[in-house]
């Protein structure tokens, strides 16, 4: 079997602010409704869109921070979409990791770079001497800054520590939720292009969520356009040409005014 991820009609609903503890459907608004969508194994999907689209509650739902109102995930043919508890989500958890947008909160400030890096080997009792850096290597980093804390990065080299420390269970499936959007164009293009590397060599199926059409072309084969939290497209060229939705031509349409 080649589908690693199936989506399958999923909605999330959250309550309305004014009623937080709404019981009733009529009462929430769907952040993400009826969405659908499939990832082969090494594949690289691009989730595009505009801010409250439904994009990071698709992270959520997938990395199983939050569970779906309806609708169905199946991930290499289990069906996770209510799975819960410590013990069933342990297997899982190996071979889905992410990598978020701030790295400057998501990097113990304590830690020492190796320690960050080897900690999911030693969550899962793994042999972890030489590993730190080896993935310090593998991300561009010099393996002797196992010794160095994250203030002393900057934020691409902190984001590239986080790559390091979600690759290093070999996952098949990782998960990036705006990983670029706080970094300047130039460190932006090298994740990118270090997201490609990593890709071509490990076969890792990669979800690119961002905003920046740009990054999710060069990155993705495969791109989904969101509004709204549905799917309204999904394209292999984010070009004006092949895009038959307005929102998304208004999308690329805007991304050439700013490029221009």
């Amino acid at each position: 079997m080649n589908t690693l991820i199936e989506v399958s009609n999923v909605t999330k609903l959250f309550p309305n602010s004014i009623r937080p503890f709404a019981a009733k459907k009529a009462d929430c608004f769907a952040a993400v409704e009826d969405v659908s969508f499939s990832l082969d194994r090494g594949e690289t999907l691009g989730l595009v869109g505009e801010s409250g689209s439904g994009k990071t509650t698709i992270a959520n739902l997938l990395l199983k921070l939050l569970e779906p109102d309806g609708g169905k995930i199946i991930f290499d043919g289990e069906d996770i979409t209510h799975l819960k508890g410590y013990r069933r989500l342990y297997p899982l958890r190996r071979n889905i990791q992410a990598v978020f947008q701030n790295s400057g909160s998501s990097l113990d400030p304590c830690m020492t770079l190796g320690n960050i890096i080897t900690e999911p080997l030693k969550n899962y009792h793994l042999p972890a001497k030489g590993q730190a850096e080896k993935y310090l290597d593998l991300v561009g980093l010099p393996p002797d800054w196992v010794s160095r804390k994250p203030h002393q990065l900057s934020g691409g080299q902190r984001q590239r520590v986080s790559i390091a420390r979600a690759m290093i269970l070999n996952p098949s499936f990782l998960i990036l939720d705006e990983a670029t959007s706080n970094l300047d164009v130039i460190t932006s293009a090298q994740i990118i292009d270090l997201l490609r590397h990593l890709h071509e060599e490990h076969g890792t199926a990669i979800l690119f969520i961002s905003h920046d059409i740009s990054a999710v072309d060069k990155l993705c084969k495969k791109k989904a356009v969101m509004k709204d939290g549905r799917i309204v497209e999904t394209l292999s060229n984010l070009n004006f040409d092949e895009a038959q939705h307005p929102y998304t031509q208004r999308l690329i349409t805007s991304k050439l005014s700013v490029s221009l």
